[in-house]
């Protein structure tokens, strides 16, 4: 029987995935695909891929020591978490110098707008709450109100490129 290794071919993150499709002889998109519906669900999913990276030996892994494996592993989630970070900090520091260059109108128009969502969205549940809207099913506007998200931010994209 053939052990169970993380990918170093076929990773997005870590190579969970792509390890335990070619273990269960499945397309690792499917379970990549399953992490985050448990991880969007419960929070389970965000969970056990953590703790298969920090236990899944890596594929061009030497057989080491359990301890070793499980150091090096947990050394490699704080090095991919601190890059993660540095690309997260200079995409917002890209972000912001081109908001200070002539991006403040727009910054500010995308701040009223989610504002104004807000508050409908509030209002709404709380005239629900109240019994004001018993002739309307918040559980059927959702999709409505993602809807409007959707436009509003397509729109603003549309306009900005033009």
């Amino acid at each position: 029987m053939e052990r169970l290794y993380r990918s170093e071919t076929d990773r997005v993150i870590a190579g969970v995935c792509g390890g335990l499709g070619a273990y269960l002889r499945i397309d690792p998109l499917i379970l990549r695909i399953l992490f985050v519906v448990l991880a969007m669900v419960n929070g389970i999913g965000l969970f056990v891929y953590l703790v298969l990276w920090i236990v899944v030996p890596s594929s061009d892994a030497v057989q080491a020591q359990q301890d070793e494996m499980i150091r090096h592993n947990v050394n490699e989630i704080g090095a991919r978490a601190r890059a993660f970070g540095q690309e997260a900090r200079s995409a917002f520091q890209s972000h912001r110098a081109q908001r200070q260059v002539g991006g403040a109108d727009h910054a500010e128009q995308r701040a009223i707008i989610g504002g104004a969502i807000l508050i409908g969205l509030g209002l709404l549940i709380l005239m629900s709450n109240f019994g004001l809207l018993w002739w309307v099913s918040l559980a059927r506007l959702w999709p409505l109100v993602l809807i409007g998200v959707g436009l509003v931010i397509l729109l603003n994209t549309i306009k900005d490129r033009h």
